[in-house]
């Protein structure tokens, strides 16, 4: 299924880009070789549970919605990459010293109404979802409902930015997304890594 450099280049860190691109896992780009590896893949997310509710059937799929009434209980296995990305260890540990550092900016900017009303108003009309939610924080602030207290459950996505354009260049943990609502797939983590094990 995969291709790898020398063990000895998986077991050193790297330090540019030239050296962490090197370290990916390589897949053929031939399907037909994928396609038992896939299925494998599949049976075993099955097995241990790496699987999320699948969505649900839409009007313009399904007309009779009686003829496909399993799929409200129906599960599909989770999206997972064959192998573990490479992160390396110093832009981890860049990570986790900040992410305490951003949680208390987020958690800031959560308080301040002021800011997140002339930010999050003009989303409304280009984004539903959150538009919703606005309209009820907008409406439970002018109940004044007291918090007693404030809990955050959220996620930090990131990517390593190591172009091949700047083979000498250092790898670099990038920030792509933070989730304060997108953090259910928490209990699936530890699954992942026995996954790739």
């Amino acid at each position: 299924m995969t291709t790898s450099s020398s063990s000895s280049s998986s077991s050193r860190l790297a330090s540019t880009n030239s050296e962490f691109l090197a370290l990916r896992p390589q897949y053929t780009t031939d399907i037909s070789r994928l396609v038992r590896h896939v299925e494998a893949a599949v049976d075993w997310e099955a097995a241990h549970g790496l699987v999320l509710k699948a969505p649900r059937a839409n009007d313009q799929l399904f007309r009779d919605k009686s003829s496909v009434g399993w799929l409200e209980s129906a599960v599909i296995p989770a999206p997972v990459s064959f192998a573990p990305s490479p992160v390396p260890r110093r832009e981890f540990e860049k990570v986790v010293a900040l992410q305490p550092l951003l949680n208390q900016l987020f958690d800031k900017i959560s308080q301040d109404h002021e800011f997140l009303a002339s930010t999050l108003e003009s989303i409304g009309s280009a984004d539903e979802f959150t538009a919703k939610i606005f309209a009820m924080y907008m409406e439970l602030h002018s109940l004044g409902v007291a918090k007693p207290g404030v809990i955050g459950i959220h996620r930090s996505d990131y990517l390593i930015h190591a172009p091949d354009s700047e083979p000498d260049a250092s790898p670099k943990a990038k920030q792509v997304e933070f989730n304060t609502i997108a953090s259910s797939f928490a209990s699936l983590s530890s699954i992942v890594g026995d996954f790739h094990r």
